[in-house]
Parts: structure tokens; C-alpha cells; sequence
């Protein structure tokens, strides 16, 4: 099966374990071509510091990259890539600190409204807050739609991230517009959405984003990669056969994988 784990971390985020060698070895074992390292960007500094590396050591990151590469076996791409968080009123920071690099891609990611980490486990009592998750979904996706509009990122992270503790977007939340149009731009700008498999890990027992979500981003036309966001070795590619199945389902054709600057097809289903 010739397919990329394109969401994965490494030990300088301060929340995964294991070394980049481990992480590839988990991804030959699995049949992938290939292997993204798409850990948490440092910038905009001082941002959320007790979850991503430090803007110093991202020098560090890249030889990581580098050196991962020097040892892949043939057959096995590997890809330097980045989780950045859309942050309004600090974009051009980040922005500017992306232009710099070569990267394969950069995954658009959000874990805060306004100032609140939503998806963090000590805030999950908010969930069960009069009011406060239609105020959250809402949120959340005009952000989204301000990520995808930017035009700066190649795929979009873990679409439907609030469900993380199981609560969905609320009738008054009033989401439905608000996906329709994200999806819309996604496709006309060429991006992907990844079927992030970490969700199947998680208290809502689910894969991000939902059947019928994915439902939609298939018949728009827009293309769909995969991502475990491993943050342990043993969860490269975990639960990637059960991706496929929900592809397939959602009525994609094909699975992309980014490769060589561009989205190639790296499963026909």
C-alpha cells in the first residue's frame, strides 16, 4: 500500500516520545512509501511553549530531518514538513518564519480559541458548560475558514477537532454554512484534508473529520491524505486500513500523498 503517514512528532515538542529511527522503522513495518515529520512550528514565539520546541532548537529539527533521510532505505520518502497553528493578529510571524524554510508541506492546525485551549484535557470541563460549546464550534470553524483563506498552508489538520471529549456542534452553533464554505475553498485552492486517525484514540472513539464531513470534501472534489499525529512510534500508521474503508465510503477515488512538491495519487480506491 503505497501511502504517507503525513502527520507525525517528534521528542522536541515536549509531548511524544521516541526517536525520529523509530518512528521510520514503525513506518516500513506498516508498508508506507513514505513518512512526514510535521511537528509543532516554534513560531509565533512565546505561543503555547510547554507543547512545541523553542525557536532555537528548530535548527535541531531540521538535522533530525536531514539525518532521518541519510539513513531511509530506497523506497522510503522522507518528508520535512510542519503542524503550524493559526494564531490571529500573529500570522505574519509565522508566515515569515515558513517562507524560509523547504518544506514538503505545512499542515494549518488550530488547539485555541481565542485563548482558550479547548482540546487540552484540563480544560475539558468547558465542554460541559452551559453555552460555551456552540460558542467553541462556532468559533472554531471562522478561524478555520480564515486558516484556509491565508493560502499559506497545503493540508488541513484534524478537521473537526472540538469533538475531541465526544460533545458535536450543537443546532445553535450553526456550523453547516460555515463548513460548506471551508470545504469550497479547500478545493479551489488545491489543498488536501488529512483523515487523521488520532481521533480513534481519543474519548470520542472517531476518526477527524466525521463520515459525513468527509462525505462532503469528497464530492467537492478536494483531496484527502492520511495522518495518525503519532506521538508515540508505535502509532505510525495506526489504524490506517480503517482510513481506507472510511475513504472509500466517503466516495473518494483516491488517496493522495504529497510527494516530490505535489499532491500524487497514492492509493486508487
Amino acid at each position: 500500500m503505497a501511502l504517507t503517514d503525513h502527520h507525525t512528532h517528534t521528542w522536541l515538542c515536549k509531548h511524544a516520545s521516541g526517536l525520529p529511527e523509530e518512528y521510520m522503522a514503525e513506518a516500513i513495518k506498516a508498508g508506507l512509501s513514505g513518512l512526514g515529520l510535521a511537528d509543532h512550528f516554534p513560531w509565533p514565539a512565546d505561543y503555547d511553549e510547554k507543547h512545541r520546541m523553542a525557536p532555537e532548537e528548530f535548527p535541531t529539527y531540521k538535522k533530525m530531518v536531514e539525518t532521518l533521510r541519510a539513513k531511509a532505505p530506497p523506497g522510503m520518502d522522507i518528508l520535512f514538513a510542519a503542524e503550524a497553528d493559526w494564531v490571529p493578529g500573529h500570522m505574519d510571524e509565522c508566515f515569515d518564519a515558513l517562507e524560509k524554510e523547504d518544506f514538503d508541506y505545512v499542515i494549518g492546525s488550530i488547539h485555541f480559541v481565542d485563548d482558550l485551549p479547548f482540546d487540552h484535557p484540563d480544560h475539558k470541563a468547558v465542554w460541559f458548560t452551559e453555552g460555551r460549546p456552540a460558542f467553541i464550534w462556532r468559533r472554531y470553524y471562522e478561524l478555520m475558514l480564515d486558516m484556509v483563506s491565508s493560502g499559506k498552508f497545503d493540508i488541513v489538520g484534524h478537521f473537526d477537532l472540538p469533538k475531541k471529549f465526544g460533545v458535536r456542534p450543537p443546532p445553535e452553533a450553526d456550523t453547516d454554512s460555515l463548513v460548506d464554505e471551508i470545504i469550497a475553498v479547500v478545493a479551489d485552492l488545491g489543498m488536501a484534508v488529512e483523515i487523521n486517525t488520532s481521533g480513534l484514540r481519543k474519548p470520542v472513539g472517531e476518526m477527524y473529520p466525521s463520515i459525513d464531513v468527509l462525505t462532503k470534501i469528497a464530492k467537492s472534489g478536494a483531496r484527502v491524505v492520511l495522518g495518525s499525529d503519532a506521538h508515540a512510534p508505535r502509532e505510525v500508521a495506526m489504524s490506517f486500513a480503517k482510513a481506507v474503508d472510511i475513504a472509500r465510503e466517503a466516495g473518494f477515488k483516491h488517496i493522495h500523498n504529497k510527494s516530490g512538491g505535489k499532491f500524487v495519487s497514492g492509493l486508487i480506491l
